[in-house]
């Protein structure tokens, strides 16, 4: 597996976030515009969903491709089984990101459901067999998503989607997104049994017909 290191991603994201609170009248061509929808929550229940909607602006972008990751108590550890979507039209419309998973299962992985703008669907299965290791007594998670639309989200720039935490003391916690792109800052990774994430990238396949 490869070591993701969050500082190039974080640098990365000052581009894309920098002009975030600037008020725009046209974001950038060839750029992703990406909002959610339903934030998720801290919750001792499972069931949480969390969803995006997104669309080009003029891009030449026609799929995405997904990243998980896993904490390592370190640093976050790329599991290197990539999975994605192509021939999408993102410029023809809106599309939908929702991450979804056994409501009765607290440590079960996120299936991906996409709805694509040019029309169609795809789900994408998540592989819960690290997570199905976990100790159930007591077990909560703690998951975050991104809380402000980005309007001009550069292709091939990998951001976070959801993040979460999972511990094993009864007690509620709360995590950030942001947990992924600074994990030194980040006391619930430090202190959490386990954590994961799933990253987004829009890509340009120049295989695909146009």
């Amino acid at each position: 597996m490869k070591k993701r290191y969050a500082a190039g991603l974080a640098l990365a994201l000052v581009g894309i976030l920098s002009g975030c609170g600037q008020t725009k009248t046209q974001p950038a061509d060839n750029t992703i515009s990406i909002t959610p929808v339903e934030q998720a929550t801290t919750e001792k229940q499972s069931g949480a969903v969390v969803e995006y909607h997104f669309s080009g602006n003029n891009t030449e972008a026609n799929g995405i491709t997904f990243n998980s990751y896993t904490w390592d108590g370190n640093a976050w550890q790329n599991m290197d089984k990539p999975i994605g979507a192509y021939g999408m039209g993102l410029n023809s419309g809106t599309g939908k990101i929702i991450f979804r998973h056994d409501a009765d299962t607290i440590n079960a992985a996120y299936d991906i459901e996409m709805t694509f703008p040019s029309g169609g669907a795809s789900t994408q299965y998540g592989d819960s067999s690290e997570l199905s290791k976990l100790p159930t007594d007591n077990l909560t998670v703690a998951v975050a998503g991104q809380k402000k639309p980005i309007d001009d989200l550069a292709v091939d720039v990998e951001i976070p989607l959801v993040v979460r935490v999972f511990n094993t003391d009864g007690a509620t916690h709360t995590v950030d997104i942001n947990a992924f792109i600074e994990p030194d800052s980040s006391e619930e990774l430090k202190n959490c049994i386990y954590a994961d994430a799933i990253t987004a990238t829009f890509v340009y396949d120049d295989s695909i017909p146009k």
